[in-house]
């Protein structure tokens, strides 16, 4: 994710920068803005999986929760800048599964 953040961010200061091109074109400021929000998933996710590997019940939830939400942000603003946004849907799925596993183990 810190890649493609780091790569969609190239799209601002030259499309040319960029060590894969984007499969459609973007301008260069929402190039900017999504790879700025992909960045910031990335951080966040970063910090809550390693909150993640010690919580339990209620906090793993609320932190699964916040995973999947951040994700799937990070996942969309992938694909507004052009690319697929592989970390961001794994993530996403990873946050999806915790929420089921707990509900299941709860339910």
């Amino acid at each position: 994710m810190i890649y493609g953040g780091a790569q969609d961010v190239t799209l601002f200061f030259g499309p040319d920068l960029a060590p894969v091109s984007s499969w459609h074109p973007v301008s260069p400021l929402v190039g900017l803005i999504c790879g700025l929000v992909v960045l910031a998933s990335a951080g966040l996710n970063l910090v809550w999986g390693w909150r993640l590997r010690t919580a339990e019940g209620a906090e793993e939830q609320r932190l699964a929760r916040l995973v999947a939400l951040v994700s799937g942000v990070g996942a969309v603003a992938d694909l507004v800048s052009g690319y697929y946004g592989f970390g961001s849907l794994l993530a996403l799925l990873t946050g999806l599964w915790l929420m089921r596993k707990h509900s299941r183990i709860t339910g």
